[in-house]
């Protein structure tokens, strides 16, 4: 199993900025960049392309609001910022580096269609009694080794279907019913249903959760599918529990999409890398709880940056091993400046 180091910045700063000098300790560069050179004792601060691409190894750090007190060699006091730091990154260890722009998650969804039915099938219905079944197929339940399944029984009454009017009324009525009928089960929903124009919709639930960024929820997101028969009660023998597909009935799945960045999947990420820094201890029903504040706001919407290197070392018998690890960094604010500059120094070039 490859388990990678992880180091993740949040910064919710309006501008992804980079000093180009020692932070100011007012709070005013909380938010900012912090990226040395790392090939000298010196350690100059990088702000350029040119800086950059002169560097062999750099260390990022995220400036943070908070302050310490740390004493020189001289004994005298004096007030630093707080700066949440990288390991070391070597130019030619790098892997690879990727970035995203925020983009909204989308929900799962389907669209049961009930327009295009069979005029045999909805006659059939039209007499009354007939058990339409609704069946969702939930696969993201995590206390679920199989998939988890809740049916919608709705019982249809005597409709007219003489003519295309009637008709027209009497698939909007199903559609309309089923959506009250899922919607009234509100103990057991995971899904929003609507309907319009006989075409019911399946919208997938948000996650509950504390909606706090000091939580042991894991963000989440609810996966189904839908299938629909129907039975006739008042059927000779076996034929009576046979399960019969509805004729034209079509059902459509939009995929719902997670961006790689959502504000709670940020968290989480922030959360899990605190265990590189030690701090095993993050609320799990235990106290006392001793631990940074956490700085992802879930309101944010968070661009992305990720680069990955492979640090070598010499481990024992004399022989090398690399450290797969990862900076993240997520920011309100664009993060395109930023790549320019991990982009110099990676190729080495300016340009």
């Amino acid at each position: 199993m490859i388990t990678y180091v992880n180091t993740v910045l949040v910064s919710n700063a309006d501008s992804l900025a980079v000093v180009s000098a020692a932070p100011e300790t007012d709070g005013s560069d909380a938010g900012k960049l912090v990226i040395l050179n790392c090939d000298d004792a010196t350690q100059t601060y990088i702000s350029t392309a040119a800086q950059a691409a002169a560097a062999k190894s750099i260390k990022v750090g995220l400036v943070t609001d908070k302050t310490s007190t740390a004493y020189g060699k001289d004994g005298v006091a004096h007030v630093e910022p707080v700066i949440k730091w990288s390991n070391i990154i070597k130019a030619d260890d790098v892997k690879g580096i990727a970035t995203q722009a925020y983009t909204a998650d989308v929900p799962e969804s389907t669209a049961v269609d009930f327009t295009g039915i069979d005029n045999t099938v909805l006659e059939q219905l039209a007499l009354g009694g007939k058990r339409i079944i609704v069946r969702l197929t939930f696969k993201d339940l995590p206390t679920r080794y199989r998939n988890w399944t809740e049916s919608y029984e709705y019982v249809t009454q005597h409709m007219d279907v003489s003519d295309a009017t009637a008709k027209t009324a009497a698939v909007t009525k199903i559609a309309s019913d089923i959506a009250t009928l899922i919607n009234k089960q509100w103990k057991r929903a995971r899904v929003n249903a609507t309907a319009l124009a006989g075409v019911l919709t399946l919208t997938a639930l948000p996650y509950d959760d504390d909606n706090s960024v000091d939580s042991i929820n894991w963000a989440n997101t609810v996966r189904f599918n839908t299938n629909i028969y129907y039975t006739d009660p008042a059927a000779e023998g076996w034929e009576s529990t046979n399960k019969l597909f509805p004729q034209g009935v079509t059902i459509t799945k939009t995929p719902g999409t997670v961006y790689t960045a959502s504000a709670k999947l940020v968290r989480d990420r922030e959360s899990q890398a605190m265990g590189y820094l030690g701090i095993l201890n993050r609320g799990e029903g235990t106290w006392p709880i001793i631990k940074p504040e956490m700085t992802t706001d879930l309101n944010a919407h968070y661009n992305a940056l990720t680069l990955e290197f492979e640090n070598m070392y010499r481990a024992a018998d004399d022989i090398f091993r690399k450290t797969k690890q990862t900076l993240e960094i997520y920011s309100v604010g664009a993060n395109t400046s930023v790549k320019a500059l991990f982009d110099a120094f990676i190729t080495r070039s300016a340009s």
